[in-house]
């Protein structure tokens, strides 16, 4: 017999709703979760009417629906139940979809509310599917599911699915004052207000958990017009902030000097456009040629400036390869360069010693054990070399959070 109500405090179930049973599959490194629910009788139930329902919507289906859940550690985690909201089967994400208890889901849906929280929010902090499915141990065409479900959305619905669950206790932090929240929303403050008052008077965990689902439903309510709030409760950079930032930098665009180390980078293949202009791509491949056979300084210099006055001549079309230009200029010396290619022996080295890049990224340190056992099974050179596409292309996509070991790949990589 499992201590199931140690379950039902890590996924914040709370009655009604209770943990019938729990099944641990060690083979397969899976939890699975039967969920029951205790209906209301009506009171009067003589002359109640007949179907009448629970007035949170939720009822017997009549059929078990499994739902994926966040995993505990290394094991998988699968809910079960056959009580549901049918008012609100298949509609997608809205606010009554929102509103419901993070650790069940959707009846057309093959995941819980919790679990597409976290898909969402880590998808708005820049990583891809396949870094969220390694992240959270769970299937890719899943997280490629879910984020469907969010393209489909309206855009505040999309935003108010990054919101922390009811079962996240920074809620109950900024009512406790223990988390200062910062607001102009004058109807967000009155009610913050009275929220706070209510907790203060609050005699059982119930009360507590009535004041953490009225603020975190009025914020999904409101979610259109709280950017700046829920940028705070999610640490998220807001839609409008990185429209700013992106006009800031078209507004700002320069052609750098001759003397600007850019072009000779460019030249060495040490930095890539990656650039769908073939005129701009023929050019750089004959420059490159000539800038080699180049006997002295001022041929190469004659060089270097035939590509600078071609990126003069065609600013127009080449506004994406500026763009990306005068970020490079603005970015950290490291930050120039292009990363080695999979065949690269600094791949071979991070994937057969640990303590060559060390990392405390979670969701990177995942994807390199996982790369790791695979090897260990099958030490074939061909999937050596896809492992080491796969932490490139990691690494490629979520730069910004891995800053230090990009850092470091690219000094070990130009250094040998």
């Amino acid at each position: 017999m499992q201590p199931r109500f140690y379950f039902e405090a890590f996924l914040g179930i709370k009655a009604p709703w209770s943990i019938q049973e729990v099944a641990l599959d060690e083979k397969k490194k899976a939890i699975y979760i039967e969920l029951g629910y205790a209906q209301e009788k009506p009171k009067f139930s003589l002359f109640s009417k007949s179907g009448e329902v629970d007035p949170s919507g939720i009822s017997d289906t009549g059929t078990r629906k499994r739902w994926t859940h966040t995993s505990f550690g290394y094991y998988s985690c699968y809910i079960t139940s056959s009580f549901a909201n049918n008012m609100i089967n298949g509609v997608g994400i809205s606010r009554d979809v929102l509103s419901q208890p993070a650790f069940i889901g959707d009846l057309k849906r093959n995941y819980t509310h919790q679990l597409r929280q976290q898909v969402a929010i880590t998808s708005a902090r820049g990583f891809s599917a396949e870094a969220i499915a390694s992240q959270f141990a769970i299937d890719l065409v899943l997280v490629q599911e879910i984020l469907q479900d969010l393209e489909k959305a309206a855009e505040s619905d999309r935003l108010a699915a990054c919101l922390p669950t009811e079962t996240d206790p920074i809620w109950e932090r900024i009512i406790s004052d223990r988390l200062h929240l910062k607001t102009q929303a004058f109807s967000l403050r009155l009610l913050l207000s009275k929220l706070k008052l209510a907790f203060l008077e609050a005699k059982d965990d119930a009360a507590v958990n009535a004041t953490v689902i009225d603020l975190r439903k009025y914020f999904i309510s409101q979610a259109a017009n709280l950017d700046a709030e829920i940028n705070q409760v999610c640490s998220l950079s807001m839609k409008k902030q990185v429209a700013e930032e992106r006009a800031a930098v078209v507004n700002k665009l320069v052609l750098p000097s001759l003397k600007n180390g850019i072009w000779l980078k460019m030249i060495a293949g040490k930095i890539n456009l990656n650039s769908t202009n073939v005129s701009l791509n023929l050019l750089l491949v004959r420059a490159r040629h000539a800038f080699q056979n180049s006997a002295d300084n001022h041929g190469k210099l004659v060089v270097l400036n035939s590509v600078r006055e071609y990126f003069k001549k065609n600013a127009r079309l080449l506004r994406a390869e500026l763009v990306l230009i005068n970020h490079l200029m603005n970015a950290p010396e490291e930050a120039q360069f292009t990363l080695p290619d999979e065949n690269h022996q600094v791949w071979q080295r991070i994937l057969k010693d640990d303590a060559f890049l060390p990392s405390t990224h979670i969701a990177y340190k995942l994807l390199l054990a996982n790369l790791r056992s695979q090897l260990l099974m099958n030490p074939d050179p061909v999937v050596e070399i896809s492992a080491a596409r796969r932490i490139r292309d990691f690494m490629k996509q979520n730069q910004r959070f891995l800053e230090k070991e990009y850092r470091l790949v690219l000094n070990r990589s130009y250094s040998t």
